[in-house]
């Protein structure tokens, strides 16, 4: 997988909205991606934002690519830009809708260049609707998808997801969609455009939070770490810090390793609509008795009875994680 698209040129255009992250991840599979950069687009980081004097936001979205400086407000850089799409694959941009337009440099021009080109546009909001001309960030998208609102713990403020889940979202989209582009171009010798956004990333990675609102017409709020459905299945404090249980049709197992078992047979949680009706009694008990050991104790008694389980890294330990680094 690594050489799989060996030989594509992507000329990358994009400096956030997920489009970097995309373009790495092409880049990964052995694209050779070429960034389109501003003149005076790059400063000086300083802090904990910076490396040898580099962003370090930057280098997290830009491993395996090339870089090329091009005014495109003028004919000189447009110039250079298009003899480059003549010997590319891809052109991907995360400009406002009707930019690449008034720059001269919109699919219908890439196109006449060279008529394989796969058009890319990554925006907030896609190219048509009411909102297609508005500025967004990822927290404006996780907010108006309504992601925000089943984030965080019931009765208390909406809470943002810790990763740019809108922003790389959508650049996961782009990077399958720009794949696939590529494979039917294998069959019909013609490029095409993408036109994909963050919203519309989000609104996919709803998944079954929007089956449940669909089919039941109740409006879901927050659950904390916990599900809608499953218990025990969220986070839990035990003496040194939290883990996580997981327990999808396993709770005879947690019993069992937490010393419970007369839980089994308990009328308050003896069938999955019970757990789910009691659970609250439920975690109190579970609750309680984890606290009276460490996380290494109770995460090594799970595993012996099949218990999906983690700790509750930190970054620190995630990447000094032996699965972690058994994947480099």
């Amino acid at each position: 997988m690594e050489s799989a698209l060996a030989g594509v040129r992507i000329l990358d255009l994009t400096r956030a909205l997920g489009g970097p992250y995309g373009s790495m991840l092409m880049g990964d599979l052995g694209a050779e991606v070429i960034k389109i950069e501003v003149p005076g687009s790059r400063v000086e980081a300083t802090g904990v934002f910076s490396h040898k004097g580099q962003d370090v936001y930057f280098m997290s979205i830009n491993r395996n690519k090339k870089s090329l400086v091009l005014d495109l407000k003028r004919e000189e850089g447009r110039s250079v830009f298009f003899d480059l799409v003549k010997v590319s694959d891809v052109v991907l941009d995360n400009f406002r809708p009707g930019v690449a337009e008034r720059l001269g440099i919109d699919y219908e021009s890439l196109k006449r260049e060279n008529p394989r080109i796969i058009g890319c546009s990554i925006t907030g909001f896609g190219s048509k609707g009411p909102y297609r001309d508005m500025p967004a960030y990822d927290l404006v998208i996780q907010a108006l998808s309504g992601a925000m609102s089943i984030t965080g713990e019931p009765g208390r403020p909406p809470v943002r997801s810790g990763i740019a889940v809108a922003d790389e979202g959508a650049g996961l989209f782009a990077a399958f969609a720009l794949s696939s582009a590529l494979y039917s171009r294998e069959r019909t010798g013609l490029g095409q455009r993408i036109d994909t956004s963050l919203l519309d990333a989000m609104m996919s990675l709803l998944a079954y939070d929007a089956s449940i609102y669909f089919s039941s017409g109740e409006v879901p709020g927050p659950v904390g770490s916990g599900h809608r459905t499953i218990t025990p299945y969220r986070a839990y404090q035990v003496r040194d810090g939290y883990i996580v249980i997981a327990a999808l049709g396993k709770f005879d197992n947690v019993c069992a390793a937490l010393g419970l078992g007369e839980l089994v047979i308990d009328p308050r949680f003896d069938s999955p609509v019970k757990l789910r009706e009691n659970r609250e009694e439920l975690d109190a008990i579970l609750e309680e008795t984890l606290l009276t050991r460490n996380a290494s104790e109770w995460l090594e008694a799970l595993r012996q009875t099949d218990v999906p389980c983690a700790p509750v890294n930190t970054l620190e330990g995630a990447f000094s994680d032996p699965q972690v680094l058994s994947r480099d």
